[in-house]
């Protein structure tokens, strides 16, 4: 008799999308979905989105690739789906993985994770800008350089960049989803010690946040680019038979 169908869901971060992923699914043991959450293909689709909105679309398509139990990775600001799909979905997700992950607690958001004194701050910077909080964001050139390529070489980086494009503010304004995660749900954390873009110390207070083993890598921002294989280890190592044998639910 054959178990469950398995399969990791690639949950991608802000500014990116399913193609980040790309030197991964080769290496790993089980099929992968790489998803594109919402407004990848027309940005104009961007405006008004929140994160629960994407966590519906995701759990779509895992429903039409019928995966029964899936290994859910988030990266940086897709953490917030990853979660609000974990918390909502707990039947079909097993374990959920951060890679440089943003986890807010229950039923907040990234920006309530500002210091109290500062959380009036980006919340004004995005109303103030023209079309205010719904408007995407965009990301410039230069800042993407500094944060998130600054372990990639010349080649890796301007694929980066040719692939970095408009963001909802949704998946930092919005909320997570208010429910607990199952306690049957494994958890880890990718630390990426290199990190520019979420500094190592916020990095394993997120992975606090969620009570998640953390597994440090010597890698920037983005490890799928830099690290296929050694992020693939990490990944494939969760779905080991000793670690989720008892974790599937009937």
């Amino acid at each position: 008799m054959t178990g469950p169908r398995r399969g990791y869901v690639l949950i991608h971060g802000a500014h990116h999308d399913s193609r980040i992923w790309a030197r991964v699914i080769p290496l790993l043991d089980l099929p992968a979905l790489s998803v594109d959450l919402p407004g990848r293909s027309d940005p104009s689709h961007l405006h008004g989105l929140t994160v629960e909105d994407c966590a519906e679309e995701v759990l779509s398509q895992i429903r039409a690739a019928a995966f029964e139990q899936a290994i859910v990775v988030g990266h940086s600001l897709g953490g917030t789906v990853a979660y609000s799909l974990a918390a909502h979905a707990p039947e079909r997700v097993i374990a959920l993985v951060g890679v440089a992950a943003v986890f807010p607690p229950p039923g907040q958001s990234a920006l309530s994770m500002w210091p109290p004194g500062f959380r009036w701050l980006p919340r004004m910077l995005l109303s103030l800008r023209p079309g205010g909080v719904s408007a995407p964001i965009t990301m410039g050139a230069r800042q993407a350089i500094r944060r998130l390529a600054n372990d990639l070489d010349e080649d890796d980086t301007r694929w980066l960049l040719n692939l970095l494009g408009p963001e909802t503010s949704g998946l930092t304004a919005s909320p997570v989803a208010s429910a607990e995660l199952d306690p049957a749900t494994l958890r880890r954390y990718v630390l990426c010690r290199q990190d520019t873009a979420l500094k190592p110390s916020r990095q394993r207070r997120q992975a606090q946040m969620i009570g998640a083993e953390i597994i440090e890598i010597d890698t920037g921002h983005d490890p799928m680019i830099s690290s296929p294989t050694t992020l693939a280890k990490v990944l494939t190592s969760t779905c080991r038979q000793d670690k989720l044998g008892g974790a599937g639910r009937e």
